[in-house]
């Protein structure tokens, strides 16, 4: 698909940092039109995407999956010309990305970038949807244990730190991302030579520690991910209470609200079984949880 006259629309926020104008300045650099909408206002982004015949949506996981279930809401896919998703600026699992896919007809791609560095798009996946190739004639990539700063080899997931190569304002040495990743060891089936990261697991500083177990939402996300009937929403609430730690786990669920109290005893075992520890759990129908038009709030810790 060629990128002249199609349009994309750009709803990463506009500021002083990279993020929506880093996108329209890529997609003005291939010929692409570029509609700057920002976030927020779904309504008018609708109205637009039907009128101008938008054709790639730009955006975080979140608020994708916000338009994705408005637009089912709707009824109105038929009305869009949606063929393709960038979707970058937070981690997103299987289940949010298949419900995107599906709920809009589009394929996804999956983007890296941060405004230490050059912004949006310094890596990206191909059809193939197995990491983000990332563009090593401009960084040099490494992989490090968070803890010891030892560099780890392929494979092994940590943090992200990287080098830049054609940076003249602000080279920087050695930065740590905090991001959580790998570098996936091969060559990718597509023939694109550029390095791939494995999707983001999450961030370094995002661990939260519960009882005396410590925890990544990446890992929460992943039990949740293998129950059947659970959708791709949760949130973690954590508190002290009566001198003790509380954890409870909302997620909502595809299925009849009488098989909600099996879901619940199913993820505290699974909890149980897999880190040691057993939160509370609170099924609720699709669409319960808060939706948001930037990054959604994964957890919410109280005790602080």
């Amino acid at each position: 698909m060629k990128a002249e006259c199609q349009p994309k629309g750009i709803t990463p926020g506009y500021g002083l940092w990279t993020a929506g104008i880093g996108f329209q300045a890529g997609a003005e650099r291939l010929g692409a039109m570029a509609i700057p909408m920002g976030p927020g206002n779904t309504d008018k982004q609708i109205t637009f995407m039907q009128d101008i015949k938008t054709t790639v949506l730009c955006a975080t996981s979140s608020y994708a999956l916000l338009l994705a279930e408005e637009i089912a809401r709707r009824g109105c896919r038929s009305a869009l010309a949606l063929k393709k998703g960038v979707i970058g600026s937070e981690r997103w699992g299987e289940k949010t990305r298949r419900r995107i896919s599906s709920e809009m007809g589009i394929e996804l791609y999956d983007i890296y970038g941060l405004t230490e560095i050059y912004g949006p798009g310094l890596g990206i996946s191909c059809i193939h949807n197995y990491g983000m190739h990332i563009f090593d004639d401009y960084v040099y990539i490494e992989v490090i244990d968070p803890i010891s700063g030892k560099t780890l080899p392929e494979g092994e997931f940590g943090e992200l730190v990287i080098t830049t190569l054609q940076k003249e304002g602000a080279p920087l040495i050695r930065f740590r991302t905090h991001d959580l990743t790998r570098i996936i060891p091969g060559d990718c089936p597509c023939g694109c030579t550029y390095p791939r990261i494995d999707t983001i697991i999450g961030r370094s500083d995002d661990l939260f520690k519960v009882k005396g177990v410590n925890m990544y939402p990446a890992q929460v996300e992943e039990i949740l991910k293998s129950v059947p009937g659970i959708s791709s929403e949760y949130l973690i609430e954590i508190d002290h209470i009566n001198g003790r730690d509380q954890m409870l786990i909302s997620f909502e669920c595809t299925v009849a609200e009488n098989s909600y109290t099996n879901l619940e005893k199913s993820v505290m075992n699974l909890f149980k079984r897999t880190v040691n520890m057993t939160p509370d759990a609170k099924a609720m129908p699709l669409g319960t949880l808060p939706r948001s038009e930037k990054k959604t709030k994964r957890v919410i810790d109280k005790r602080f």
